[in-house]
């Protein structure tokens, strides 16, 4: 087991990996109540496409399949609701899937090592009937028919079609009503043996817990599990340029008022994980001078109420992927897509305070030392961190080296020709 620690904070953690494969990090936290535990796969929607290692074959399975394995999961043998031994021990538990990846989590004050027992006993055991999986489409469904009436899904997924051509991140994540009636239990027990294997999962354990007893578990757990050799799948990933897929688009439904959705794809294919976490903080604070809400044309925008309070915008990155999307309910669509799209094509023609960018960077490592506060949130960025290919202190480190002249590195991003819009309209009375 080894030992992290970031001697700026004074913070450690441990970190190991099992003889099966699982990672395992531990971050005690002994002045804190509560404790917090985290088991992800590398597994989610984009993994639709891979083929095994040693073989040509690529094996096509239809969207949802990860959103949906992470419903099922939570069906133990017998008919038994995994959430219902959870509330029995006073944990409350939950699972979400993502793009990169399928995260099962609890967290509690009481019945710590019976809690982290019972999440590995069933996040590893699948248990697949035909009827019960009929049964969950019809739950999935549902929330897909809702989402399609909601606009702002309706919008999120319209920039991104927008945006991106070949990319599985045009879909949504839980699939279409077509996609899951074609998943069957066999669908979902190949993928599960394919992608639920120890070498592909890790485990983050935070909070109040004794770290040799917690050990000691999780290690006797995984030893008298038997598990196949890992498959070690590659996943196809449709590699894009910074070209915008469509220029504009736009959709009618019944709203009170349309909604605009402004997008900019950023090609991150040919960086490293270092590289685009350097990158996410140049552009985070662009767009904060730039759009963000102290900003001098936020402020302007406001007074003259060309925008209002439902003015929204962020910058997410994945896999060598990335975009930034602004949007808000507007009167006027043509004048603000004209005004945030010439605020952008303005970024490189700024001239930047140094200061003011150093100002930020110190605000950026408070905003991450403060994460340490909370044991889901340690949990949550030791995961996202690891799935983005960097360790937890990784950022600070980044933060502490990163220099103001970089800031031209990624005026390139900011180009017409990754840009589009997609507007959510009020259908005409």
């Amino acid at each position: 087991m080894k030992k992290i620690t970031n001697n700026l904070i004074n913070e450690s953690y441990y970190y190991d990996v099992l003889p099966n494969g699982l990672k395992v990090f531990y971050y005690p936290r002994c002045d804190f109540k509560r404790s917090f535990v985290m088991l992800t796969v590398k597994y989610g929607s984009l993994n639709q496409e891979f083929k095994i290692l040693g073989t040509d074959e690529i094996i096509k399975t239809p969207a949802g399949v990860a959103h949906f394995l992470e419903h099922k999961m939570f069906e133990m043998p017998g008919g038994i609701d995994a959430t219902n031994l959870f509330a029995e021990l006073g944990a409350d538990v939950n699972a979400y899937t993502s793009y990169e990846n399928t995260s099962y989590y609890f967290s509690t004050v009481v019945n710590f090592y019976e809690s982290l027992e019972l999440l590995l006993d069933f996040v590893q055991t699948p248990y697949f009937k035909e009827e019960s999986v009929n049964s969950e489409k019809g739950i999935i469904e549902q929330e897909i028919i809702s989402s399609l009436d909601r606009p702002a899904s309706v919008g999120y997924h319209g920039i991104l079609r927008n945006l991106f051509s070949e990319s599985k991140i045009i879909e949504d994540i839980g699939g279409t009503v077509e996609s899951i009636n074609q998943i069957d239990a066999e669908i979902l027990q190949k993928c599960y043996d394919v992608f639920y294997h120890p070498e592909n999962m890790m485990l983050i354990v935070a909070g109040n817990f004794d770290l040799d007893q917690t050990r000691l578990l999780i290690e006797t757990n995984q030893k008298h599990k038997f598990f196949n050799n890992f498959l070690k799948p590659e996943t196809i990933y449709y590699i894009e340029n910074n070209l915008a897929n469509k220029k504009e688009d736009f959709t009618i439904m019944d709203v009170h008022t349309s909604t605009v959705y402004f997008g900019l794809k950023v090609d991150l294919s040919s960086y490293s994980y270092t590289e685009i976490s350097k990158i996410a903080v140049l552009i985070d604070f662009l767009l904060d001078e730039t759009i963000g809400y102290g900003s001098k044309n936020y402020q302007m925008w406001i007074r003259e109420k060309i925008i209002d309070y439902s003015f929204e915008y962020s910058f997410s990155l994945g896999d060598k992927y990335g975009y930034i999307l602004v949007n808000l309910e507007s009167m006027d669509e043509e004048l603000f897509l004209r005004i945030i799209k010439d605020a952008f094509l303005n970024i490189p023609n700024v001239v930047y305070d140094k200061t003011r960018f150093l100002y930020y960077i110190r605000n950026y490592k408070s905003y991450e030392i403060r994460k340490f506060n909370s044991v889901e949130t340690i949990a949550h960025s030791i995961n996202d961190k690891e799935l983005d290919g960097i360790s937890l202190f990784d950022k600070l480190s980044i933060l502490e080296n990163i220099k103001f002249d970089e800031l031209m590195d990624v005026f390139k991003f900011f180009t017409e020709v990754a840009m589009s819009s997609y507007i959510v309209k009020k259908q005409d009375k």
